[in-house]
């Protein structure tokens, strides 16, 4: 009936307006969904949670925020009337409303109680006063429960999915979800976990052990348990004659990666397969199943079966997909990485036995001061300190380039020079060498045995010089 409809129309249009304040609190449209109220809610909460904001109304804030995300999700019931305390005009329409729309009989007649919201409507007094008033301290304690709840939500809902399982585009699963297997060194969810075993051996003169770690792992986690199984081998494995063998073949084998026990690992797969399948991601449960099959082979055990026909089950005519396998080879570094400790070792020998050998075991204090010592003696050579000095005794001597006048003249000695005879004297020119370095012939007579700058000393003495 046409009155009906309108009245349901008004109705509807009614409820949205004593619900807008708390869509406006939370700023977003009437009507919004689900999702964005609590994207907002939470954005909200971050800002204003006293813990972190420490204004004086972020308290105050807060708590509207939690009573309006309450509300529009349905964790508690909205009040009778819903109206902004700063314009109470708007709650007291409503109530008008409400009252004249009312009916005289069931749970908005006329009475006591409804006579208050009515009075409350009129009187603008908003949400606050119409509820009852709990104490400070609950209200506070419920606003950081609600907060709390919320945030365990959000860090469960954060994706640990491992790249294998990325690569599809399909519903990813919940890393949290019950059911998943989580590495045990990295802590993802992988679309292709293992079941890797690794060897560590311990050797004593005539004794050894071998002792066994496995584990559920993901590609990365696996090559990590590996290189520490590696160490711990190369630490206690080489103190026996009997564990040196079994050490170098523990050390091989966790550098290829380990062991995958058939059965182990088909079960391994078959359990996340079906975590995969309740979460939705069907193709990707298939994937993980057809990796069982490959382990099981042709085997007809129960676990077999049940592999098989989830397979069948979860066909759905499209090609079956295959995640990249990232159980690779070992390779050059992580080769380089498991025999680490051999190129220690031949370091060590090459320095203590090889072409290094003293190196570190010279005096490196004596091998300093024999260098020096060298040194000093090639500047005393060369600049004559070991040898007799003799001093020019003419003013202006020629210093020539050979024995004899008729070869260039290199420079002229002042009197008092030192120089130093370096060769046999041929007639009257003998070979000389000058402070600085020089070489070259001047004649006999004009040299005197002694230190240039003494026998000057003297002659001042004597002599007024200035």
């Amino acid at each position: 009936m046409p009155g009906t409809h309108a009245g349901q129309d008004f109705s509807f249009t009614m409820n949205q307006d004593r619900l807008s304040i708390y869509y406006r609190t939370l700023n977003v449209a009437p009507g919004a969904s689900a999702k964005e109220i609590k994207l907002a809610y939470r954005k909200l909460a971050f800002e204003f949670h006293p813990d972190r904001n420490t204004d004086a109304d972020s308290e105050e804030k807060f708590k509207d925020i939690t009573e309006a995300y309450e509300i529009l999700t349905g964790e508690r019931k909205a009040p009778a009337q819903a109206s902004n305390p700063k314009n109470g005009s708007a709650g007291a329409q409503s109530g008008q409303t409400k009252s004249s729309t009312s009916s005289a009989y069931g749970p908005d007649a006329a009475g006591t109680r409804n006579a208050n919201k009515t009075r409350q409507g009129f009187a603008g007094t908003g949400r606050k006063e119409q509820q009852a008033n709990p104490g400070k301290d609950d209200k506070v304690a419920r606003a950081n429960q609600a907060y709390r709840e919320q945030q365990a939500k959000a860090s469960a809902r954060k994706s640990n999915i491992h790249p294998g399982a990325r690569r599809h585009k399909a519903k990813r699963p919940d890393s949290n979800a019950a059911g998943f297997i989580q590495c045990a060194v990295t802590g993802v969810v992988s679309a292709q976990p293992r079941l890797v075993e690794f060897k560590i051996v311990r050797g004593f003169f005539n004794s050894v052990r071998t002792e066994v770690v496995s584990a559920y792992l993901a590609p990365k986690g696996a090559r990590r348990m590996a290189l520490k199984a590696s160490f711990k081998t190369w630490l206690r494995g080489f103190w026996g004659w009997r564990s040196f063998i079994p050490a170098w073949r523990a050390i091989l084998g966790n550098m290829r990666g380990g062991t995958f026990p058939a059965e182990g690992n088909a079960k391994l797969l078959f359990t996340q397969a079906t975590a995969f399948e309740k979460s939705g991601n069907r193709p990707l449960a298939r994937a993980v199943l057809l990796q069982a099959r490959d382990f099981i082979g042709t085997n007809r055990s129960a676990l077999a079966e049940q592999i098989r026909t989830s397979i069948r089950r979860l066909e759905d005519g499209q090609p079956a997909r295959r995640v990249r396998d990232e159980w690779h080879r070992v390779g050059m570094m992580v080769a380089l990485l498991h025999l680490s400790p051999v190129f220690v070792v031949i370091f060590a020998l090459l320095i203590a036995f090889g072409p290094g050998q003293g190196f570190l075991t010279r005096d490196l204090p004596a091998m300093v001061a024999e260098k020096g010592s060298q040194i000093t003696r090639q500047v005393e050579q060369m600049i004559g300190e070991d040898r007799d000095p003799y001093y020019v005794d003419r003013d202006l001597l020629n210093m020539r380039n050979g024995a004899g006048v008729t070869n260039t003249i290199i420079r002229r000695l002042a009197r008092f020079e030192t120089v130093y005879i370096s060769g046999d004297s041929k007639g009257i020119w003998v070979e000389i060498d000058t402070s600085i370095g020089e070489t070259g012939f001047v004649n006999l007579d004009a040299l005197v045995p002694g230190n240039g700058a003494d026998a000057r000393d003297t002659w001042c003495r004597k002599n007024s010089c200035d």
